[in-house]
């Protein structure tokens, strides 16, 4: 029960996503639900303690009005949900489906190679990053209103055309980051890595607690 209410009622959806993960040998091995659970305490602290890293870059913005409109985020926001290109009710993205997943990485700004996260978790099912290439490549031609709509959405120059780039290395199997020093959640694989290092069960986690040596899922 404590899992599902955790997850909102995704727990088991979230539990076979992760062995997916570990199944195609994009993580070591798959978390627990219980290191699921340090995974959405990671990601709040994320979204308090460093709110720039989301949806904000130093690339310029798009001369249009919409995208200097959306560029401010609290306005943005109810356009993300409209469009369904984001789910705060799931922050760690181990309950998406890969259609949204690809809906969320065209319709989403991520900064730098951060979409080589989503892009791991949609890796695990087959023949997704091909679906999800056509559609950036609609999205970064710009010749249809949605592919308008979708640049506007995400604020900035470039972002598609990189996105491109980054999908054609999944599709050739590299997923690792061309920048050092990157925070833990910029790579599905250190993610994970940091949810292994957690209490895998709930005893553990007492244990922890008593001995001083809990964890509050807040890596840098």
């Amino acid at each position: 029960m404590f899992y599902q209410l955790i997850f909102l009622g995704r727990a088991r959806r979230v539990q076979a996503n992760v062995q997916r993960l570990a199944d195609a040998g994009l993580v070591d091995r798959a978390p627990t639900l219980t290191q699921c659970a340090f995974g959405v305490l990671y990601m709040l602290h994320r979204i308090v303690r460093r709110p720039e890293s989301i949806g904000i870059a130093d690339a310029p913005e798009r001369e249009t009005w919409r995208a200097r409109l959306l560029a401010k985020r609290p306005i943005r926001a109810p356009f993300l949900l409209a469009s369904r290109t984001i789910r705060p009710w799931d922050l760690t993205g181990f309950a998406s489906s890969p259609r949204f997943l690809r809906r969320h990485l065209v319709g989403t700004y991520h900064p730098g190679d951060n979409a080589l996260y989503d892009l791991a978790l949609l890796a695990s099912f087959p023949g997704e990053l091909e679906k999800l290439r056509a559609q950036v490549a609609e999205a970064s031609a710009g010749e249809t209103l949605r592919g308008r709509w979708l640049q506007d959405l995400c604020v900035y120059e470039g972002y598609h055309e990189h996105l491109a780039e980054l999908v054609d290395r999944a599709l050739a199997g590299d997923l690792e980051p061309r920048v050092e020093g990157l925070p833990t959640d910029a790579t599905l694989r250190g993610y994970v890595d940091f949810l292994l290092a957690q209490p895998e069960d709930a005893g553990a986690v007492l244990r922890a607690w008593r001995d001083g040596e809990l964890s509050a899922g807040v890596a840098a």
